[in-house]
């Protein structure tokens, strides 16, 4: 962590309605204490406290790390640090993994910056109410980039203030456990929700109580113990408020003509054309639709798509799902030449592309609000959740009745409702299921326990030496 903070400005204004960005030159090399002294300074800190959503995490690696470790993708492309982590032969100087911790990291020290420095802001432009949405837009950043690192590599250490010393005492922390993240995410979250505003009408890219409410549902449905009564609690919250409402049409999540719709929650926001354009669609999509002929990433497994098929899911696989033939390389795991694409992100537009990503919406906590009622034995309410969820894709209701028939049905329907949106790993490990499923697969793999967490980076590692490495690495 540095001592300097770098805001940088012309990306997405978080607060006009429509999508535009702020004309202002970069500020780099600021101290912060002479930094945060006005209203303005606090807003432009939380612009680029929002702007760790468009790192190369988000835009990248969150759907690497829960599409192609999981079973819902093979790598494609032809990078080794992926291959990698698709066959669970990950090292601790595998380049993603350490570029994902420097991200998140990053993105931490953001919002630690406006923690530590806008409670002392006293200035005609900042109201007191505005300085406590500030400090809860922040304090929510802060627990979604824990939460990433908690499930990514374990125990992790807790930077809580910006750390502006140059002293290893300062500098160096050891790993919290697990536990104790979660408790802190929480705290943060309660924090954010208790000073957030149920909506900035249609600005999807703010954080609100209905955000918070979303992701302390799946906080406490992560945790190594759940708590299936907090989960209830926190998806009714979302479920129940009038400003969330499921799309009727499937497909319009993703046909790029009705983003930050009714059914999101947070999206984030990119600029088609421009520096505040969205990368990633070029990295998944087939050659028809890039200009260019490589192979691309995040190929859709065999197995996701018998999953569609045995679902006679055809609404949602058109959805998800893009084919092409005649492409410049072959795939073994595909030897028809018919490769399937993933296709929730439909414009590449020469690395611009202006399609949003999705972070929460409405389905995703519908199925943790079915998870709960399940696991607290209301196996009429868990199937209810199940159907809203079938009907709107034309699918029939559940033929499940046990409550472990009704857990194998709530996975499935997480799995292919929100494939290639970045939940299938997390899930996976979360009930118990990642080395079984993983190893049924037949691709040789052998994933064992120790491989459901990331090494800690070893550069991280030769740096800091209070870290310990997981176990298995």
């Amino acid at each position: 962590m540095k001592k300097i903070i770098a805001i940088t400005f012309g990306i997405i204004s978080l607060f006009a309605c429509k999508r535009d960005f702020l004309d202002r030159k970069p500020i780099s090399d600021l101290a912060e204490g002479n930094f945060f002294q006005t209203g303005a300074d606090a807003e432009a800190g939380l612009i680029a406290a929002y702007n760790s959503l468009h790192l190369e995490y988000y835009i990248f690696d969150l759907y690497i790390n829960n599409e192609v470790i999981s079973d819902n993708c093979y790598s494609g492309g032809d990078n080794p640090n992926n291959f990698q982590l698709d066959g669970f032969t990950t090292t601790a100087l595998n380049a993603n993994v350490s570029r994902d911790w420097n991200y998140l990291y990053d993105g931490v020290n953001r919002a630690n910056a406006l923690l530590d420095n806008v409670p002392r802001i006293n200035s005609n432009d900042l109201s007191t109410l505005r300085k406590e949405q500030i400090l809860g837009e922040a304090s929510f950043l802060r627990a979604f980039h824990y939460f990433q690192l908690v499930n990514l590599y374990g125990a992790v250490p807790l930077v809580l203030h910006k750390i502006n010393s140059v002293t290893p005492e300062a500098i160096y922390q050891e790993r919290a456990p697990v536990t104790e993240v979660y408790q802190t995410i929480i705290t943060d979250l309660l924090f954010a929700l208790d000073r957030l505003p149920v909506s900035y009408g249609d600005k999807k890219q703010r954080i609100t109580k209905g955000t918070c409410n979303a992701m302390l549902a799946k906080v406490y449905a992560h945790m190594p113990n759940p708590d299936w009564t907090k989960v209830k609690q926190y998806s009714e919250a979302v479920t129940s408020a009038s400003n969330y409402k499921l799309l009727a049409d499937y497909n319009q999540l993703f046909d790029g003509a009705h983003e930050n719709s009714s059914e999101s929650i947070l999206e984030i926001q990119f600029i088609a054309g421009g520096a505040q354009g969205n990368w990633g669609p070029q990295l998944w999509l087939p050659p028809s639709l890039t200009g260019d002929a490589w192979r691309k990433f995040n190929t859709p497994a065999n197995d996701l798509i018998n999953a569609f098929e045995a679902n006679n899911d055809t609404i949602r696989l058109k959805a998800s799902v893009l084919y092409e033939s005649n492409c410049p390389w072959t795939d073994p795991k595909y030897p028809s030449g018919k490769i399937p694409f993933p296709y929730k992100q439909r414009s590449a537009n020469g690395w611009a592309s202006g399609n949003n990503y999705i972070l929460l919406r409405l389905a995703d906590v519908i199925l943790l609000q079915a998870e709960a009622k399940n696991e607290l034995g209301d196996l009429v309410g868990a199937k209810a959740d199940i159907n809203l969820i079938r009907t709107r894709v034309g699918l029939p209701n559940t033929l499940a009745n046990s409550q472990a028939e009704l857990r194998d049905s709530i996975a499935l329907e997480r799995r292919i409702e929100l494939a290639f949106e970045g939940h299938r790993w997390f899930d996976l490990k979360r009930t118990g299921k990642a080395e079984g499923t993983m190893n049924a697969l037949g691709l040789n793999y052998q994933v064992t326990a120790a491989k459901l967490l990331l090494p800690i980076p070893q550069t991280e590692l030769d740096r800091n030496p209070k870290l310990t490495q997981n176990p298995g690495y």
